[in-house]
This record gives C-alpha cells, sequence and structure tokens, in this order.
C-alpha cells in the first residue's frame, strides 16, 4: 500500500511539474497599450506650454482627431472649469483652419467625472454644454 500512494504522489508532483513547465512556456499576455501620440497632440500640447503665465501645465490633450475641416480634440485639466478658456487657447490659431472644433475637457485622472464640452464654430463661437 505504501508503495502504491508513494507512486501516486511522485505521478502527481510529475505531473504538477508538467503543467508548470507548459504554463511558463506561454507567451505573455499582451498589454494593452495606450494610444498613440500624435503629431497633432504633440503640436496642441506645445500651444499650452508656450503659455508665458504658466507654473505648470494645468492641462493636457490626450487624444485629438481632425478630418474635413473639423476637429475634436479630449483634455485633461486641473482646473475643468476653466474649459472655456482652454478651449479659447486651443481653437485661437486653428480658426482659419477649421469650421468646428469640439474640446471635450474632463479632470485629470478623473474619468467618470463631469465632462464639459465646448464647441466652436465661426457663426456660433464657444458654446459650452456639461454631461
Amino acid at each position: 500500500m505504501r508503495l502504491v500512494l508513494a507512486g501516486v504522489a511522485w505521478l502527481t508532483a510529475f505531473g504538477l511539474f508538467a503543467v508548470l513547465i507548459e504554463w511558463s512556456a506561454r507567451p505573455p499576455r499582451p498589454r494593452p497599450t495606450p494610444p498613440a501620440v500624435t503629431d497633432l497632440v504633440r503640436a496642441l500640447n506645445k500651444l499650452e506650454s508656450s503659455s508665458p503665465n504658466a507654473k505648470h501645465e494645468p492641462w493636457t490633450v490626450t487624444r485629438a482627431t481632425s478630418a474635413y475641416r473639423a476637429m475634436v480634440v479630449d483634455v485633461e485639466a486641473d482646473m475643468p472649469e476653466d474649459a472655456m478658456q482652454i478651449a479659447n487657447d486651443i481653437v485661437d490659431p486653428l480658426r482659419a483652419k477649421y469650421e468646428e472644433v469640439l474640446i471635450y475637457v474632463r479632470p485629470t485622472g478623473n474619468l467618470n467625472a463631469i465632462v464639459r464640452r465646448i464647441q466652436w464654430t465661426p457663426h456660433n463661437g464657444f458654446v459650452e454644454m456639461s454631461y
């Protein structure tokens, strides 16, 4: 009986060792990568960092897309209540190139907070909405 129990213990140990070897040989799971920072995002972030009054960067463009004279910009801001000023800083150099710019401003690091959306068009100017 002892010999049978010893054999079962050895087979179990050998099986666990084989499972461990198989598991360790698997390639690691791919980690989700953040969206690539585009040249447009870099350029919009340079607008903010060139401001002479900025002691640190109070807002950052996290994503930007443009097509057919329209642009959508996502911004994380330390003070999202300054969304209108942030929108003005972003739109000012773009007025001649775009017919509509949508800017979504949310608090830094808080994806579930209230989002402020500012729409700019040449005809209506800036229109703010919170949701």
